[in-house]
C-alpha cells in the first residue's frame, strides 16, 4: 500500500489525476487503517499497465470510495476533512469544526457508519448537554506558578509566552486568564500546566443550545458527504430532534450611557476610541471595521464601503475574508461627524508613521492571497494589520476603570441598530446597513426596540423620541444625522 502522494510520484502523475481515477472507479481506494486512506499499488500499476478499468469483486465501488460495512464514523471524518471541508470552508469555521472534532469522535467515532442511526446522534446531542462538558474554563497561576515567575522580568517572560504584558500582568495579579494562555505561560516557565494553573469552570459546565447546533451542523454535512458519496443511504441527522436555538441576548447602552461612553473615550488610545465609536456610528462589527483600508472611504461622496473581515485564527495568524453573503459586502452612508473623525484620524495616522520611519510594514495580505500596498485604518505599532482579538479584550477594562455598565463591544452595534430603528428608519435600510443576509434577521434581533420606538414616535415625534432614547430628553437629531441619516430616513445618497 502507499499514499496519493507516493502513488503519484511511483507513476510520474499528479496526486490529483490519482484521485480522479478514484472518483470515477477506474481504480480502488482501500481502507487499511482507522486513520487512512491508501492507494493499492498493484491495482494502480495493473490500471496503467491495461488501462482497463480495475473493480474490486468483493466490494461495491461508488464515486471512488469502497463501500466498507466495516467503515467507521472517524473514517469518513477524515475523508469529510481532505475532500470538502479543507477546500469548501473558511480557515475560521474550519478552526472551529477541528476543535469539535474531538467530541464527535469521542462520542461516535468508533460507531460504523452504516450503523448509526437517528437515536445515536440524540443520544449524543443529550451528552453535548450534560454537566462539565464545556471546555471554556477560565484559569488563574497556583502558588507553584507564583514562586516560580521571576521578577522585574515580566515583559521578556511575555515575549517568550507569546502573550502580551497586559495578560501577562494578569497573571502575576492571579487573574482569571484562558486555558491558551495558561498554556503558554506553563511552557514558558517549565511547569507542568496542571500544577501550574487551577480551573474554574463556567455556571454548569453545560454547552448551551446554540453550541449543540453547531456540532449538528457538522455532524449533519458529514453525513450528508457519506450519502453524496454513496456511503449511506441516508443522512441520520435528518430524522434526529436537536435543541431549539436559544434567544440571543441583545444588550445596548441605556439613555445616559452613550454620551458618557463618548466623552470617556477621549481618555482612549486614538485607534481605540476610533474603532469604538465607528462601532457605533456604523454598527459595523470589530472584524469589518479592522479590516478597513482608507481606500474603503470616499470622503467626497461621504461613503464608506465594508468589503472583507479579519479574524485571529489560533496555529495561523489574521485571515482576511469576503462576508459571508452578498448583502454582507455593503457601502454605508456616513455623516458629516463621522467624514470629520475620519480624517482627524488620518492625520494621526500620518504622523505616527513618520515617526517610526521604516519600521512600519508597506505592504499587506488581504483575502484571496492579494498582496497591496498598506493602507489599513487600524493596525500595531508598526503598521501590521489589528488582531480584533485585542479592541475585545480592552472594551471591558476600559469600561470599568470609567464605571461604564459591562457590555460587551458587539453592544455597540446592538445599540446602533435600537437607535435607527427607534428613528423610524425602514427595517429594510437597518437590515442593509447591518449587512444582515435576511431582514427577519434584523426583526427577530430587535423586536423590543421597534416596539420601543414605536410608542415613543407615536407619542413625541422622532427627534424627541431619540433623545429620551439615548440622551435622557436632549435634542437628538444630530446623532442620527452622524449616523448619515436624517429623521424621516436615510440621508440623501451622492
Amino acid at each position: 500500500m502507499a499514499s496519493v502522494k507516493n502513488a503519484a510520484a511511483r507513476f510520474n502523475v499528479t496526486p490529483e489525476y490519482v484521485r480522479k481515477l478514484c472518483r470515477t472507479g477506474k481504480i480502488c481506494y482501500t481502507a487499511i487503517s482507522s486513520r487512512k486512506w491508501l492507494i493499492n499499488m498493484d491495482r494502480l500499476a495493473q490500471f496503467f499497465a491495461q488501462g482497463e478499468p480495475v473493480r474490486e469483486d468483493s466490494q461495491q465501488v461508488t464515486n471512488g470510495l469502497v463501500l466498507d460495512s466495516d467503515m467507521l464514523l472517524d473514517d469518513l471524518i477524515d475523508r469529510w476533512f481532505e475532500e470538502y471541508a479543507n477546500k469548501q470552508l473558511k480557515a475560521k469555521t474550519l478552526y472551529d469544526y477541528r476543535r469539535m472534532r474531538g467530541r464527535i469522535s469521542a462520542g461516535l467515532g468508533h460507531l460504523k457508519v452504516s450503523k448509526i442511526k437517528p437515536a445515536h446522534v440524540m443520544a449524543f446531542y443529550n451528552n453535548l448537554e450534560e454537566k462539565g462538558v464545556r471546555r471554556d474554563s477560565t484559569y488563574t497561576a497556583t502558588k507553584a506558578l507564583l514562586k516560580l515567575l521571576p521578577r522585574g522580568t515580566r515583559g521578556e517572560l511575555a515575549k517568550q509566552a507569546g502573550i502580551g504584558q497586559d495578560t501577562m500582568r494578569m497573571v502575576y495579579a492571579g487573574k482569571r486568564v484562558s486555558r491558551k494562555t495558561a498554556e503558554k505561560v506553563s511552557v514558558a516557565v517549565g511547569l507542568a500546566f496542571s500544577k501550574a494553573f487551577a480551573e474554574h469552570t463556567q455556571k454548569d459546565g453545560k454547552l448551551n443550545n446554540n453550541s449543540v447546533i453547531r456540532y449538528q451542523a457538522m455532524l449533519s454535512s458529514i453525513f450528508k458527504k457519506g450519502v453524496q458519496w454513496g456511503l449511506i443511504n441516508e443522512n441520520p441527522c435528518s430524522r434526529a430532534e436537536h435543541p431549539k436555538a436559544e434567544e440571543i441576548d441583545i444588550r445596548v447602552l441605556a439613555e445616559e450611557e452613550i454620551p458618557t461612553l463618548l466623552d470617556a473615550l477621549s481618555d482612549a488610545p486614538p485607534q481605540y476610541s476610533v474603532i469604538t465609536q465607528l462601532a457605533l456610528l456604523l454598527g459595523a462589527r470589530r472584524g469589518e471595521i479592522c479590516a478597513l483600508r482608507w481606500s474603503d472611504i470616499d470622503f467626497e461622496k461621504g461613503t464608506l464601503s465594508i468589503k472583507r473581515t479579519v479574524q485571529s485564527i489560533p496555529g495561523i495568524g489574521l485571515v482576511f475574508n469576503a462576508p459571508k453573503t452578498r448583502r454582507g459586502k455593503r457601502c454605508l452612508r456616513i455623516g458629516a461627524d463621522c467624514v470629520e473623525l475620519l480624517q482627524e484620524y488620518r492625520r494621526y495616522q500620518k504622523a505616527e508613521r513618520f515617526r517610526i520611519g521604516s519600521a512600519w510594514v508597506r505592504k499587506v495580505t488581504l483575502e484571496n492571497g492579494k498582496v497591496v500596498d498598506n493602507d489599513m485604518l487600524f493596525t500595531k505599532w508598526n503598521d501590521e494589520p489589528m488582531d480584533p482579538d485585542i479592541i475585545s479584550s480592552w472594551f471591558p477594562k476600559f469600561l470599568e476603570t470609567h464605571d461604564l455598565p459591562d457590555v460587551n463591544f458587539h453592544s455597540l452595534r446592538h445599540s446602533n441598530a435600537s437607535i435607527l430603528i427607534a428613528a423610524h428608519v425602514s427595517i429594510t435600510t437597518v437590515s442593509g446597513r447591518l449587512g444582515h443576509a435576511q431582514t427577519s434577521t434584523t426583526l427577530n434581533y430587535y423586536a423590543s426596540a421597534i416596539q420601543l420606538g414605536t410608542h415613543l414616535l407615536h407619542k413625541e415625534g422622532v427627534v424627541r423620541a431619540i433623545g429620551r432614547l439615548v440622551l435622557g430628553g436632549q435634542d437628538m437629531s444630530s446623532l442620527v444625522e452622524r449616523f448619515g441619516f436624517t429623521a424621516k430616513g436615510p440621508a440623501h445618497r451622492h
